[in-house]
């Protein structure tokens, strides 16, 4: 209540001459304490105690005892406004109805309680059914790509802590190379194989081995085939190699021409090899680590055939004289100097691999001949002429 308006309704209640204090049934009242004790009324309504202030005599107020509801004042006394009262401490009575109040409004928010999980529990239509399943399903989804979030962030947290480890580790000393294995060397011995390779110790073997280098340079050496380099951790380093064979030789002015089974051209010497040498066939070509040309190279390959062949049946000639093969078609095969084979091409390699010709030198060694022409024919005899 504004100042203006209380201002107002003390003008009204004391417009007319008389006391501070009026006369009423029940004894004088002082209206200057009862402005002062509702000072606090508001505009609109009085709670719980509330006074009527009937239309009374001027010089006259009748006050009927509270009642707890809207203090009602007649239109002539007081503005139209309606006062709002501060409800005065509880007596036992509203203390008893407060209490009652209480219990009913418990009672109304259980039965609200209990409508609210009957009306849950209450079959709902499909279509609603469907919906609910959905927004069920929805917040399940949403959980669930939560979740693998969550793990897909500390898989991949987890893996680059490993990682790093992993790598820092890897580069420690603990991986540097500190011996070098050789396998499958037979011509050269480890250290020469080392050597060729260029391969020293030092580096990391995991991302530093030098492995392409090795294999580049151990190729380029005409008696390696093939090779490969592999790591045995923690710090060795393993070098296979394939080597090329010594199979026969070319005499080539005052050098020897040193090949494999296959025509490849090894080395050039001075000195003779305890190979078997190969006679009446011109040279053509020379290159390391290449096939050798030559000017029949149909009959070279015939030589390198029986070359292969005396290979397999642990046979060695000494030398195989190609020279007057143009003019008999002919080969002598020197077992030694004085013990010599004689016959065609086929023939000879025919013999060579179904071991008949192992047979035949055995049984002359057994009986003590070591010379002689061992003679195979085309039409799969044998024959031997002692002596020369």
């Amino acid at each position: 209540m504004t100042e203006e308006s209380r201002e107002e309704l003390r003008k009204t209640l004391t417009q007319t001459e008389r006391p501070d204090t009026v006369q009423n049934v029940s004894g004088d009242v002082d209206v200057t304490g009862i402005l002062d004790e509702y000072t606090d009324l508001s505009d609109t309504m009085v709670t719980r105690k509330t006074v009527t202030m009937n239309e009374v005599p001027s010089g006259t107020i009748q006050m009927d005892p509270p009642k707890a509801e809207t203090a009602r004042m007649t239109k002539t006394q007081i503005p139209s406004e309606t006062i709002q009262m501060d409800s005065p401490a509880p007596s036992s009575e509203t203390a008893g109805e407060q209490s009652e109040d209480q219990k009913a409004g418990e009672e109304q928010k259980k039965a609200a309680e209990e409508q609210e999980k009957a009306a849950e529990e209450q079959p709902l239509d499909p279509e609603t059914e469907a919906i609910k399943r959905k927004i069920i399903e929805r917040k399940k989804e949403k959980i669930r790509k939560a979740r693998n979030r969550r793990i897909r962030f500390w898989t991949i947290l987890i893996l680059l802590v490993a990682a790093v480890g992993s790598f820092i580790f890897s580069i420690s000393g603990f991986f540097t190379v500190d011996s070098i294995e050789v396998r499958g060397n037979k011509h050269f011995t480890a250290e020469e194989i080392i050597n060729i390779g260029h391969a020293v110790p030092g580096h990391n073997i995991i991302y530093d081995p030098g492995k392409q280098e090795i294999i580049d340079y151990l190729e380029q050496n005409p008696y390696i085939k093939t090779a490969d380099v592999t790591r045995k951790l923690p710090s060795t380093l393993v070098i296979t190699v394939n080597e090329r064979t010594e199979a026969c030789v070319f005499r080539y002015d005052d050098d020897y021409l040193v090949m494999d089974d296959q025509g490849i051209l090894l080395k050039k010497s001075r000195t003779e090899p305890k190979i078997t040498m190969i006679k009446g066939l011109v040279v053509t070509k020379l290159k390391l680590g290449e096939k050798i040309g030559t000017e029949d190279p149909k009959l070279f390959g015939n030589v390198l055939k029986i070359i292969r062949s005396m290979k397999a049946a642990d046979l060695y000639f000494v030398t195989l004289d190609m020279t007057n093969y143009e003019n008999d078609y002919q080969v002598r095969a020197y077992i030694y100097d004085n013990l010599v084979v004689r016959s065609d091409l086929n023939s000879l390699i025919e013999n060579l691999d179904n071991g008949r010709l192992h047979k035949i030198t055995d049984k002359l060694f057994e009986d003590g001949v070591s010379r002689g022409t061992i003679i195979l024919g085309d039409d799969g005899s044998a024959s031997f002429e002692p002596g020369l």
